[in-house]
C-alpha cells in the first residue's frame, strides 16, 4: 500500500490519495485540490474507485464534482452528513457544486478497494458524521478534523458538540501508540504524540469532560 499526500491551500487541508499494488486507489478529501489530484491518478496509472469524504465541510468537499466527473469514482460519506453535499448544507461563502453521494457508510470496514481493510470510525463531534478512517496492518489513521498535530477540531460550528468530541478522542486515544496521523489539516503526528497535548487540554478546562 502506498500513500500520496498533499497539504492543499489556502487552508492546508490535508489530501489524501491510497492505492494498493494492482493501482487501485481511494481519494481522501478532495478539498480544494481536484487539479492535483486528477494529475495523481493520470500520472501514477491509478483507477480511482471511490472518493470517501470524512466530513461535509466546505474546505473538504470542494472538489468532489470535478474528481468524480474526470475519474467516473464513487462518492462516499457518513450517512449523517450526506446532507451537507446538497442544498440543504448549512450556509457557506463558498460556491460548491451539486454533488450527491453514491454511497453512504456508518461504522465497520469499507471494501472498495479489496487489498485496502479500512475500517470507518464514527467520531462525531466536529459534525454529525465526522468519521475518521482507520488501516489496522499499516498502522494508519486518516483523522479528518477530529484529531491534528498539537490540536484537536472546532466543535462550535453547526452540528459540532464538545461531549462528543472528548468521546471520539477517547476512542482515537485507545488506537495503539505508534499509529500514524494524517489529519484534516497540518503534519502528521501519532496517537503517542498527541496523548499529552489531549492531557494538557483537559486540564486547561478546554476539554474537560476529556478521559485519557
Amino acid at each position: 500500500m502506498r500513500v500520496l499526500a498533499w497539504r492543499v491551500p489556502p487552508y492546508d487541508n490535508g489530501m489524501y490519495v491510497i492505492h494498493d499494488e494492482h493501482r487501485d486507489a481511494l481519494l481522501i478529501d478532495p478539498c480544494m485540490g481536484e487539479r492535483e489530484a486528477i494529475a495523481a491518478v493520470r500520472e501514477n496509472g491509478l483507477r480511482l474507485v471511490e472518493i470517501l469524504n470524512t466530513h461535509g465541510h466546505p474546505d473538504h468537499i470542494l472538489g468532489n464534482g470535478a474528481v468524480k466527473e474526470a475519474t467516473r469514482a464513487r462518492l462516499a460519506i457518513h450517512r449523517l452528513d450526506a446532507y451537507r453535499l446538497g442544498p440543504k448544507r448549512p450556509p457557506s461563502t463558498f460556491e460548491i457544486p451539486p454533488c450527491d453521494a453514491d454511497d453512504l457508510f456508518d461504522e465497520g470496514a469499507l471494501r472498495y478497494v479489496v487489498d485496502l481493510e479500512m475500517v470507518a470510525l464514527h467520531t462525531p463531534g466536529h459534525t454529525e458524521g465526522s468519521t475518521c478512517f482507520y488501516i489496522e496492518a499499516e498502522g494508519i489513521l486518516f483523522a479528518g478534523d477530529v484529531l491534528f498535530k498539537g490540536s484537536t477540531g472546532r466543535w462550535d460550528l453547526p452540528g459540532g458538540d464538545r461531549i462528543q468530541m472528548e468521546r471520539s478522542l477517547e476512542r482515537l486515544a485507545t488506537l495503539p501508540s505508534g499509529t500514524v496521523v494524517y489529519p484534516g489539516h497540518g503534519g502528521t503526528t501519532t496517537i503517542g504524540e498527541e496523548l499529552a497535548n489531549l492531557r494538557q487540554l483537559r486540564d486547561a478546562g478546554v476539554l474537560p469532560g476529556l478521559r485519557v
